[in-house]
């Protein structure tokens, strides 16, 4: 039976995407770093190994007799007291799940970057060939880039390989730092009052986690080689967002400024220095949600065989699972 490695599989989307393996009839190891992670992981398809991708003995342990691999581990998060965490991780990290995957002689990898990476939409969405028009604003969208240049390289190697970027993804799983609109969701069954930009015109692109688990599965079965494939949903606004959760649950709002938002995230910043704690927000995650985030999937539908799932449907099966799991 083949063997599929899947780093990261304490996350939100590898936690789904080795269970749908699992159940699938797939052998899957799954490296992770964090053991509060092995009771999302039961299955009797699934094998933990516990250990980092930045050590080498460890990740050739789980990667042993693996001829698939799926890398989607990474520090997720926008900002870190300690920046070099994005580098380590994400770059270097990266790096050496390549070398050992080669070493294995693994068929095939697919890597987990993030549409991050490309940078705002102006006139149309954002489609694979693209380029960047402005600065990377942190750590983590930099280091994201840097890792796909470094699993391209790999290419040329003899490794196959294949990116893949998500959007915005939501979605039924447990809930971390990554499934913000859950984390919304939650509030607004709760009854709390969640904070909306008063710029309700701007648009994110918002892809249902199940579909994002299948276009992984896609891109192992039939993406090219050294090609990048989108994986989202559906490009709204964020006025059109509330409007649509609100025909499914009562949604409490304050709307607030922009300049308001950018302020309170500077409180936050120098609020975290001062007490050494991850802050709520910070002024380029602010503003990387100000900005329109429209992207284009048509690659994926049209050589992945990728399907969308309406906003509005997903958001149902989201807040049905939140109501009985929560």
């Amino acid at each position: 039976m083949n063997k599929i490695l899947i780093t990261g599989a304490g996350g939100f989307i590898g936690n789904r995407l080795a269970h749908r393996l699992a159940n699938n009839g797939e052998c899957v190891h799954v490296l992770i770093r964090d053991q509060r992670a092995i009771g999302h992981l039961q299955h009797p398809n699934i094998k933990i190994f516990v250990g980092d991708i930045n050590h080498a003995d460890s990740l050739a342990a789980a990667i042993s007799g693996c001829t698939k691999v799926f890398h989607l581990a990474g520090v997720a998060k926008l900002w870190s007291k300690d920046s070099e965490v994005f580098y380590q991780t994400n770059v270097r990290g990266t790096e050496t799940v390549l070398k050992q995957a080669l070493k294995a002689g693994v068929k095939k990898l697919v890597y987990t970057s993030s549409a991050a990476v490309y940078g705002p939409s102006v006139k149309n969405p954002i489609c694979e060939n693209d380029p960047r028009i402005v600065s990377f604003s942190s750590d983590y969208e930099l280091s994201k880039h840097l890792a796909e240049c470094i699993v391209k390289e790999y290419v040329h190697k003899g490794l196959f390989t294949v990116i893949v970027n998500p959007t915005r993804v939501y979605g039924p799983g447990h809930i971390s730092h990554s499934n913000a609109i859950s984390r919304m969701l939650l509030k607004c069954l709760n009854g709390e009052r969640i904070l909306i930009p008063e710029c309700e015109h701007i648009k994110g692109n918002y892809a249902f986690v199940d579909d994002v688990v299948e276009g992984h599965i896609q891109a192992m079965s039939r993406g090219l080689g050294g090609e990048k494939y989108i994986l989202g949903g559906s490009n709204i606004s964020y006025g059109e967002l509330v409007t649509i959760i609100q025909e499914q649950i009562k949604v409490k709002k304050i709307a607030i400024s922009s300049s308001l938002m950018k302020a309170w995230s500077w409180i936050e910043l120098i609020k975290s220095r001062i007490l050494n704690q991850d802050p709520i927000a910070t002024p380029s995650t602010i503003g990387r949600y100000l900005i329109n985030a429209e992207f284009d999937c048509q690659k994926a539908v049209k050589q992945l065989g990728y399907a969308i799932t309406p906003f509005h449907v997903g958001i149902r099966q989201t807040i049905e699972y939140l109501k009985n799991n929560e």
